[in-house]
């Protein structure tokens, strides 16, 4: 497993892992790599990678240090298709950047994505990194937004959004309050802890004032500049941290070109809360 190469992508995140097998036993060495790597960069892509949802799983358990045989019984296939899957996640429309679950506590660490059905002409995948967007921040906003908290909710607050967003629906919508840096719970980083999709307001400011911050955030985490595009093609495999990472995608259309993704996050079982259902 060790001759995999591990290339950074341009840019201050990310990175593409070439030559990993996975028929290949997993040395201590390989894991380590990986590991640090991904704690560095915030995320991986790997191309032609020929793959199962438990191998998916494997790798993302791996990345986060848990190296325990799988075991099938907690293993749940989702997808992210617009091929009428019956339970199928985002089946339609666009998405505004977001962190899954960022409304929650106890968010999960790793999110993973694998090209199962993939033509031509499909909607793209964008990631920015909340940790880059802190560092590079004017020292006078960090002082500013030290102490703030931020408060997220489930759904879309559609922040510069538009009729082509997707709908989640849910009987309850979640939320939580978190501080603005958030600290990395792994890697010690601060984090600028926001977004489009599901951050409402800053507690304890005006909301003209809150929802001018926010924008002018957005403009510094979403400038295209900084945002790496990941162009789908089948047998690829991106997998991010979720709770570094930010990651939005272009509108999808039911009848559109076929685009099917298998998901699987790590560590499983950590947010217990009603699956959304997708509204036209």
């Amino acid at each position: 497993m060790d001759d995999f190469e591990i290339r950074n992508l341009p840019g201050l995140f990310g990175a593409e892992v070439i030559g990993f097998d996975m028929g290949r036993d997993w040395t201590e060495g390989g894991r380590t790599r990986l590991q640090r790597a991904f704690d560095e960069r915030g995320a991986f892509v790997f191309r032609d990678l020929d793959v199962d949802f438990a191998g998916q799983d494997r790798i993302c358990r791996m990345l986060v240090g848990d190296d325990s045989p799988t075991d099938p019984s907690k293993l749940h296939e989702r997808r992210v298709s617009n091929r009428g899957d019956e339970d199928a996640l985002a089946p339609n429309g666009r998405l505004l950047y977001h962190a899954d679950a960022m409304w929650h506590p106890d968010q999960h660490r790793i999110v993973s994505l694998y090209g199962e059905m993939i033509e031509p002409g499909v909607a793209r995948t964008m990631l920015t990194d909340s940790a880059s967007a802190w560092m590079t921040l004017p020292e006078a906003m960090r002082d500013r937004l030290r102490g703030k908290q931020a408060w997220h909710e489930s759904g879309q607050v559609y922040h510069r959004g538009g009729d082509d967003l997707t709908r989640p629906q849910r009987t309850k919508e979640y939320s939580c309050v978190k501080p603005v840096p958030l600290i990395h719970p792994d890697t010690g980083e601060e984090l600028l802890f926001v977004s489009q999709q599901m951050t409402h307001y800053f507690v304890d400011m005006e909301q003209d004032e809150s929802e001018a911050l926010l924008m002018q955030l957005f403009d510094h985490l979403y400038d295209e500049d900084v945002v790496y595009v990941h162009e789908w093609r089948e047998h690829d495999l991106l997998v991010f941290d979720n709770i570094r990472m930010q990651h939005s995608r272009e509108n999808v259309e039911k009848d559109g070109p076929a685009r099917v993704l298998r998901k699987a996050i790590a560590p499983m079982g950590k947010v217990k809360t009603e699956a959304p259902v997708y509204k036209s």
